[in-house]
C-alpha cells in the first residue's frame, strides 16, 4: 500500500516538473494547465485502480489464512471424535458378539418354549442391528486416515452384481424386485472394498424404505466425461425437503425413519458421501414424499486392460546413450 502511495507522489512530482522544464525551454511549447490537469486526473484513476486491486487481493490473502487457522481446531476436533468412536466400537464388538454366540446355542434347546424362542431371535436380529451400526461407526473412523486406501481399476458392475446377491433375501422378503441394467464399460477408478460399502449402503437404505411390492432400479453406465455413473432408484416412501439438506450429516435421519418401522443408524449416508469424496467423485440425491428417491454417485473412469498394458509398457527403463564420443 505504501509502495503505491510512493509511486502516486513520484509520477506527480515527474509530471510537474517535465511541464516546468518545458515551460523554460527557449522553443519548446509549454503545455496548458488543462494538459497538466488531464495528466494527472489520468494518474489518480490508475492509483485509484491499482490500491484497489492491492485492496481486494489483501483481503483474499487475510480471509483465507483465517479461515486455515479457523479450521484447524475443527478439523483436529473431528480427528479426535473419529478416533473415539472407533476406539469405542472396536471394543463393543466383541462382548456383543459373545452374547449374539450364547443365545443362539440357547436356541438349539428343543425343549425352549416357542415365545421364549420369539424373543431370542428377536434379540439376535437387534444384535445384528447393533453389529451393522459398529461397523458402520469404525468405518466412519477409518477416514481419518484415507491415505492408506489402495486405488486400482474396478469393475463397478461386478460390484453391483455382489451387493445384489447379498442383499437378494433381504430384498425377496419384502418382495422388492431389482432390476439392474449396466452399460458396456463399467471401469472406475476406485478401491473395491469402499465402492462395496457405498453400493451396500445405499441398496441398504433403498430396501429399508421401500414397502413390499415395490422396485429397485440399478443403472451402471458411462456418462461421457469421463466419469461412471451409478444410478440407484427406488419406489419409496421419498424425503421430504427440508432433510434433503441434512441427509449427510452424521447420525442424521428424517422424520419418518425415526421409528423403529424403518431403523437405521443415520450413518450410512454420511459414509457414502465421504466414500465418494475420496474418490473424487461427487453424489447427488433427488426424491420427493410419496415418490420414492434417486441416488447417482459419479467415480472417475478407469482404465481398460489394453490401456493398462500400453501404460506399463510405456514406462520401461529409458535407454541412455552418450553421443559425445566419436566413432571412426
Amino acid at each position: 500500500m505504501w509502495v503505491s502511495f510512493t509511486y502516486f507522489f513520484d509520477d506527480i512530482e515527474a509530471i510537474i516538473t517535465a511541464a516546468t522544464v518545458d515551460r523554460a525551454a527557449p522553443r519548446g511549447i509549454s503545455p496548458t494547465g488543462e494538459a497538466i490537469v488531464g495528466q494527472l486526473e489520468e494518474l489518480r484513476t490508475k492509483s485509484l485502480l491499482l490500491v484497489a486491486a492491492l485492496l481486494m487481493g489483501m483481503t483474499v490473502l487475510f480471509g483465507y489464512i483465517i479461515a486455515r487457522v479457523t479450521l484447524v481446531p475443527a478439523r483436529n476436533s473431528l480427528a479426535a471424535q473419529k478416533q473415539f468412536i472407533g476406539n469405542i466400537a472396536h471394543e463393543l464388538r466383541t462382548p456383543l458378539s459373545i452374547i449374539k454366540t450364547n443365545t443362539e446355542v440357547s436356541m438349539l434347546d428343543e425343549d425352549l418354549d416357542p415365545k421364549v424362542t420369539k424373543t431370542l431371535r428377536s434379540n439376535i436380529e437387534e444384535l445384528d442391528r447393533i453389529s451393522d451400526i459398529i461397523n458402520n461407526l469404525l468405518s466412519f473412523s477409518a477416514f481419518v486416515r484415507p491415505e492408506r486406501m489402495e486405488f486400482g481399476n474396478v469393475d463397478l458392475g461386478k460390484v453391483v452384481d455382489t451387493i445384489t446377491g447379498k442383499l437378494s433375501r433381504l430384498a425377496e422378503r419384502k418382495q422388492i424386485e431389482f432390476i439392474v441394467r449396466k452399460g458396456d464399460f463399467r471401469i472406475v477408478r476406485g478401491n473395491a472394498t469402499a465402492l462395496e460399502q457405498i453400493v451396500m449402503n445405499i441398496l441398504e437404505n433403498a430396501i429399508r424404505y421401500t414397502g413390499s411390492g415395490g422396485t429397485i432400479k440399478v443403472t451402471v453406465e458411462p456418462n461421457y466425461h469421463n466419469f461412471i455413473d451409478l444410478i440407484i432408484e427406488d419406489s419409496g416412501v421419498g424425503i421430504a425437503r427440508k432433510d434433503l439438506f441434512r441427509i449427510f450429516e452424521p447420525f442424521y435421519r428424517a422424520e419418518h425413519a425415526r421409528t423403529r418401522r424403518y431403523g437405521g443408524s443415520g450413518l450410512g449416508l454420511a459414509i457414502v458421501n465421504e466414500l465418494v469424496k475420496i474418490h473424487n467423485g461427487k453424489i447427488i440425491i433427488r426424491s420427493a414424499p410419496g415418490k420414492g428417491t434417486t441416488v447417482l454417485a459419479s467415480f472417475p473412469r478407469g482404465k481398460t486392460e489394453r490401456e493398462a498394458r500400453e501404460e506399463k509398457a510405456s514406462a520401461i527403463d529409458e535407454i541412455t546413450v552418450d553421443f559425445s564420443r566419436k566413432t571412426g
